[in-house]
C-alpha cells in the first residue's frame, strides 16, 4: 500500500466517492492492481473497464484526484457518438 496509513478499503472508498454522482466499483483482487469500473450515472450497463492500474503509483490524494480525472475523461471520449466525416 503505498498512501501510507491508509487500508485498501479506505482507497476504494476515496475512488468511489470521487467519482459521484456516476457509479464506479473499484477492486483489488491481487492486492497490487485496481479494476476500476465507471458508469453514467447510477447504470453499470454501459461502463468503462479498466484494469491494471498499480497502486503502488498512488502515493498521494494528488495521484488519485489524476486518476479519477484520467477515468472520467477516458470513458467521455468512448461515450461520444461517431461523426461522420462530410
Amino acid at each position: 500500500m503505498s498512501l501510507i496509513g491508509v487500508s485498501m478499503l479506505e482507497m476504494r472508498q476515496m475512488i468511489e466517492q470521487a467519482c459521484l454522482p456516476d457509479r464506479c466499483e473499484v477492486s483489488c483482487t491481487d492486492g497490487q492492481h485496481l479494476t476500476i469500473r465507471l458508469g453514467q450515472g447510477q447504470s453499470l450497463a454501459e461502463c468503462l473497464t479498466i484494469t491494471g492500474i498499480s497502486v503502488a503509483k498512488l502515493n498521494s490524494c494528488r495521484d488519485i484526484v489524476s486518476l479519477v480525472a484520467r477515468l472520467k475523461s477516458q470513458r467521455e471520449r468512448l461515450a461520444q457518438p461517431f461523426k461522420a466525416i462530410a
